[in-house]
C-alpha cells in the first residue's frame, strides 16, 4: 500500500484493503457504513488527498447501489476508493459538499444516473437531464425509450 495513505489512515479506525494497482489503478479501497463517511472525508482532507470522482454501481443481483468515492494525492498517486452499500429501493448517501465542495456537481451527476439521494446536499437541481424524467439511465434495469 502507498506509504501516503498508510500515513493517513495509520491512527483512524478504517483498514483498507490493498488492492492490485497495475489491474485497478487503485492503490486500496475502504468499506464504510455511512455513518462513518464523514470522517473518513475529513481524514482524506486533512491529510491532503482530493476527491477525483463519485459515482455508483449498480449490484442489481444483490437489490443495492455501492457509492465509489476516489480520492488522489497531490504527492501521489495514492488513489484510494471509499465504498459505501444502501438499499437500491430508496438509495441514500452522505453529501460530502460541505467538505469538498467540488463534490456537489459530481452528487448532482450521480443522483440522475443511479437515482441516489445525497442527504444534505446543498444543490439537487438537475445536471444534465430534463427536469420532468422518471428514470436513471446508469441502472441495470434501465430500458431505452
Amino acid at each position: 500500500m502507498h506509504e501516503i495513505i498508510e500515513k493517513a489512515l495509520k491512527e483512524s479506525r478504517f483498514k483498507p484493503v490493498e488492492s492490485d494497482h497495475q489491474a485497478t489503478g487503485l492503490h486500496c479501497h475502504i468499506h464504510i457504513e455511512p455513518v462513518d463517511m464523514e470522517g473518513f472525508v475529513f481524514c482524506m482532507r486533512d491529510h491532503g488527498f482530493f476527491l477525483e470522482l463519485i459515482t455508483a454501481i449498480d449490484l442489481i443481483e444483490e437489490n443495492e447501489i455501492e457509492g465509489l468515492y476516489v480520492f488522489n494525492h497531490y504527492q501521489g498517486p495514492a488513489r484510494i476508493a471509499a465504498r459505501i452499500k444502501t438499499a437500491r429501493d430508496n438509495p441514500v448517501l452522505p453529501s460530502i459538499g460541505s467538505i469538498y465542495p467540488g463534490a456537489v456537481w459530481h452528487e448532482r451527476e450521480t443522483a440522475e444516473f443511479f437515482g441516489i439521494t445525497f442527504e444534505g446536499s446543498m444543490d439537487t437541481r438537475h445536471l444534465l437531464l430534463p427536469e420532468d424524467f422518471a428514470f436513471h439511465p446508469l441502472r441495470k434495469n434501465f430500458k431505452a425509450i
